[in-house]
C-alpha cells in the first residue's frame, strides 16, 4: 500500500485526469440520452467498443473464427481483445451480458466494460505525464497538460470507442522516452514497445521512423522482430482459425463509408466490397512520407522534443491522406502539441487546447458536405501544429543563418531547488 501511495502521489497529475475522465464518460454512459438525444432510454455507449468487445467474447469462448467478422469495428491485430480478456470473465462471472438489446441498447456488460475502457485509455496521460517529470515541469503544468488530455481521452473511447488508439500512442511515447533517457542501449526495449503499441493499432507504426532514426539500418533490421512479434503472438489463432477473412480485414482495411465522414481523397479509395471502401493505399503513402521526413531529421538531430515533433507531423500527415474521417484518427497529434506547447509557454499551451476543443467540436460528427468542414477542420491541426514550432525570431535566424540567442523559449533556466536543480 505504502509503494502504490508513493506511485498515485507522484503520478497525481494523470491519477485525476483519469478520475475525471472515468466520472465523466460514465455520467454521459447513465444520463447522455435524457440530457442530449431527443428520444431513446437506457445506456449510451459507442458502437465500435461493444463490437471489439463482441470479438473478445469470442476469444473468451475459443471461438477463434468469430474474432474478424462482417460489418465490425475490428481492423487491427487484436491485442485489446485479448487486453479485455479479464473484463469479460469478470463480466461472465456476474451474469452480465455482453451483447445488444433487441432494440439495440447496449445491455450490463457496459457497466464493467466502460470503466475498463477508460482506464486503459488513460494511457497516454500517464506517458505524456513521464516526459513531463522527465523535464521536471512543474506540479500546475502537468495539471493542466493531463486535464487537456483527459478530454481527449474520454472523447476517443466514450464517444468514439477506440482506446486502443490510446494504448498506441502511449507506447510510442514511452520508447521515444526510454531512447532518451538511456540513448542506444534502450533501443531494444523502445522496439518492443513499439511492437506492443502496433498490436494494438496499426499507426504507432508511425513513432518506429523517429524513435529508432538514430540506429544504423543494420542496427534497425535486427531490432525488427521485436516490432512484429506482438502482432503475430495475437493474430495466430484468428489467422489459423479463418484465413481469408483474417487477412483481407487486415490488408484491405474495410470501411463503410456511410458511418464515416468524407475527405477530399474520399474517391481515391478502392471498393472491396458491397458498400465496403478500402483504407489501406493512401494510409501507405502517408506512413511512407511520415518516415521519410522522421528518417531526414531525426537521424541528425534526435532529442526527445524533434522525435515527438516529428512523430506529430507524422500523425498529422496520415490525417491529411485519409479517405474517410473520424476525430479519433485525430487524437495523436493535439496529445503530442499539448506536451510539446506546454513546456514553451503557457500561450501556445492555451493554443493548442482550444484547438483542441474546436477540433472536437467539428470532429465528432458524421459529415459528407466537407466544403467547409475538412478545411476547418485541417486548420485546426495546423494550429497545434504551429503551436510547438520555432519561435518568430528562431525562424528569423533559421532564415538568414544567424545562430540566435537562446531565449526562455527556446532553453530552460536551471533553477537551484533545495540540493538539486529543477527546469522551469
Amino acid at each position: 500500500m505504502g509503494r502504490t501511495a508513493a506511485w498515485a502521489e507522484e503520478r497525481s497529475a494523470p491519477v485525476v485526469a483519469t478520475v475525471a475522465a472515468l466520472v465523466g464518460v460514465m455520467a454521459y454512459s447513465l444520463l447522455g440520452r435524457h440530457l442530449v438525444h431527443t428520444s431513446g432510454v437506457g445506456l449510451a455507449a459507442p458502437g465500435d467498443l461493444l463490437s471489439m468487445a463482441n470479438s473478445s467474447w469470442a476469444i473468451f469462448h475459443g471461438q477463434f473464427d468469430r474474432i474478424y467478422v462482417p460489418h465490425q469495428a475490428l481492423t487491427s491485430p487484436p491485442a485489446f481483445e485479448v487486453l479485455l480478456l479479464p473484463v469479460i470473465g469478470l463480466g461472465q462471472l456476474l451474469g452480465l451480458s455482453p451483447h445488444l438489446s433487441a432494440q439495440g441498447e447496449p445491455l450490463s456488460m457496459w457497466l464493467v466494460l466502460g470503466p475498463a475502457a477508460v482506464l486503459i485509455g488513460s494511457t497516454p496521460l500517464f506517458a505524456l505525464d513521464a516526459v513531463a517529470r522527465h523535464w521536471r515541469l512543474g506540479d500546475r503544468a502537468r495539471l493542466a497538460l493531463a486535464l487537456a488530455g483527459a478530454l481527449g481521452v474520454a472523447n476517443v473511447v466514450g464517444g468514439w470507442g477506440h482506446p486502443e488508439d490510446c494504448v498506441a500512442l502511449a507506447c510510442v511515447v514511452w520508447a521515444a522516452l526510454a531512447v532518451e533517457r538511456n540513448g542506444a542501449g534502450a533501443a531494444p526495449r523502445a522496439a518492443l514497445l513499439l511492437g506492443v503499441g502496433i498490436a494494438f493499432q496499426p499507426l504507432a507504426l508511425l513513432g518506429v521512423a523517429p524513435v529508432l532514426a538514430f540506429l544504423s539500418w543494420r542496427a534497425a533490421a535486427h531490432l525488427s522482430w521485436r516490432l512484429a512479434l506482438p502482432s503475430i503472438v495475437v493474430l495466430v489463432p484468428p489467422l489459423l482459425a479463418e484465413t481469408h477473412r483474417t487477412l483481407f480485414v487486415l490488408l484491405r482495411q474495410p470501411i463503410e463509408t456511410r458511418y464515416n465522414s468524407l475527405t477530399p481523397l474520399s474517391r481515391l479509395a478502392p471498393v472491396v466490397g458491397p458498400g465496403l471502401h478500402g483504407g489501406g493505399p493512401t494510409r501507405v503513402l502517408a506512413t511512407l512520407l511520415g518516415a521519410a521526413l522522421a528518417v531526414l531529421v531525426c537521424h541528425r538531430r534526435h532529442d526527445i522534443d524533434t522525435v515527438l515533433g516529428m512523430a506529430a507531423i507524422a500523425f498529422f500527415l496520415r490525417v491529411l491522406f485519409e479517405t474517410e474521417l473520424n476525430w479519433y484518427y485525430i487524437w495523436p497529434v493535439p496529445a503530442l502539441c499539448l506536451l510539446l506547447a506546454v513546456r514553451r509557454s503557457a500561450f501556445r499551451f492555451g493554443l493548442c487546447t482550444a484547438a483542441l476543443v474546436v477540433s472536437m467540436v467539428l470532429g465528432d460528427r458524421r459529415v459528407h458536405d466537407i466544403v467547409l468542414w475538412w478545411p476547418a477542420l485541417m486548420a485546426t491541426l495546423v494550429v497545434m501544429l504551429a503551436s510547438i514550432g520555432p519561435s518568430p525570431r528562431r525562424w528569423a535566424a533559421l532564415a538568414t543563418g544567424r545562430r540566435e540567442r537562446p531565449g526562455p523559449v527556446e532553453c530552460e533556466a536551471m533553477v537551484p531547488v533545495g540540493a538539486g536543480l529543477r527546469r522551469e
